[in-house]
């Protein structure tokens, strides 16, 4: 039987409780498809607060029913209800037509009977990859730039927190693009190890983008976003790659994720309006301050003035507190435009979580965690939310000639 499975976009596989022998089976099968990669094996079905085997979020989980029906329906219903777009193959030696159905109701895509067929399993295999292909053609995913109006704004922090929180909780396709020119900060935040390909290197190589030339491309953070680093040096020098290359980048990117976060450096130049003319939203970073706000002024104006969609436009507040900093009155008086976020001030947990590595382990009970969440849940509504309230605001007589006076 011809194998159709040698070629292309990999697939993953994690077992669970598998006995000896037929896990060598489905080794000795698996062996002749380069393409299909045993990634994990456990000897239990899923705990409770056991979330290791969800962690792995692997494309094809086969589970053994016959050592446990009971745990292993339970251990199916969990994985689609977490992971809804994984296939679960059953794995039993019993033919019961009434066990089949079961194991269908609790989400198990394919019912292979023992001992495994190769063929039989060939078959499921390309069934997965052809669905899988099916779906990336009715993707177009969304680009999300974040922009600070002035360093240190928390740019990254953000755009980590929410693409981890995007690909945790939601259980999106997302990616996280570290646009820095070089040493972007992305990777250290999320504890990933440094890699040699970036970004750039990959819009550099935009007339060739297949699946293929992408995977290596990628380091995956343990939440399920994917991250395409930023060079980890000064030479050579980057940044000068093409306004067409990175909208033919971007537009590849967008059929395989439902979800691109760009993570910008700071300012409004050639190489990030190239982004941001291809993104669906842009939030503006900025912090409660006189300095900071007098920096989102301009960016707006220079927005303005290059016709930059006003509705495209997201001002988020970052490190927001009630009780120090300019009043948001104020600011949206002076930026004729509504607040879209605010995030609260909670400085000591940030660092922690980027010390750790781990910006979705946070406490959801937190008042940033909580904030971030309700965030990431507004960017994967049916109907995105838009900006609290209408848009125009009345605007103030001045702001310290709209940038001075508002602190006092």
């Amino acid at each position: 039987m011809e194998n159709p499975l040698q070629v292309g976009e990999p697939l993953s596989l994690v077992t669970i409780c598998l006995d000896g022998y037929g896990l060598g089976q489905l080794r000795n099968s698996i062996a002749s498809l380069p393409m299909v990669h045993l990634r994990a094996e456990f000897q239990h079905y899923l705990a409770q607060n056991d979330d290791q085997i969800l962690l792995e979020r692997a494309d094809i989980y086969v589970i053994d029913f016959d050592q446990n029906r009971e745990e292993a329906v339970h251990t199916a219903e969990r994985i689609h209800e977490v992971l809804g777009r994984t296939a679960i193959f059953a794995l039993s030696s019993s033919s019961e037509p009434l066990l089949i159905i079961r194991a269908m109701r609790c989400g198990c895509s394919e019912y292979l009977l023992k001992p495994v067929n190769h063929d039989e399993l060939l078959k499921a295999l390309t069934r997965v990859r052809e669905q899988r292909k099916e779906k990336r053609e009715h993707i177009r995913g969304q680009v999300l730039s974040f922009l600070g109006v002035k360093g240190g704004s928390g740019v990254t922090t953000l755009a980590t927190y929410i693409g981890a929180l995007l690909a945790k909780v939601h259980n999106r396709r997302a990616l996280l693009v570290d646009y820095h020119p070089e040493l972007g900060d992305a990777a250290f935040y999320l504890s990933l190890q440094r890699h040699h390909y970036h970004f750039y290197a990959l819009a550099e190589n935009a007339h060739r983008l297949d699946a293929d030339l992408l995977r290596p491309f990628l380091v995956q953070h343990p939440s399920g976003l994917d991250v395409l680093q930023s060079p980890d040096g000064f030479d050579p020098p980057y940044g000068q790659v093409s306004a067409e290359a990175i909208e033919h980048t971007l537009e590849f990117l967008r059929g395989r994720y439902e979800r691109i976060l760009v993570d910008c450096p700071p300012g409004l130049d050639k190489a990030n309006m190239a982004i941001i003319a291809q993104s669906d939203q842009l939030y503006l970073i900025t912090t409660p301050e006189t300095p900071a706000l007098r920096h989102l002024i301009h960016h707006l104006d220079q927005l303005r003035s290059l016709d930059y969609p006003r509705e495209r436009v997201r001002v988020v507040v970052n490190r927001h507190s009630k009780k120090g900093g300019v009043a948001d009155d104020q600011i949206e008086r002076a930026i004729d435009k509504r607040i879209y976020w605010k995030v609260p001030n909670h400085y000591a947990e940030v660092m922690k979580a980027i010390n750790t590595g781990a910006p979705a382990s946070l406490s959801g009970s937190s008042e940033l965690m909580s904030s971030l969440m309700r965030w990431a849940d507004a960017l994967t509504a049916k109907q995105p939310e838009a900006a609290k309230g209408k848009e125009a605001v009345k605007p103030a007589a001045s702001f310290g000639a709209r940038a001075g006076g508002a602190a006092r």
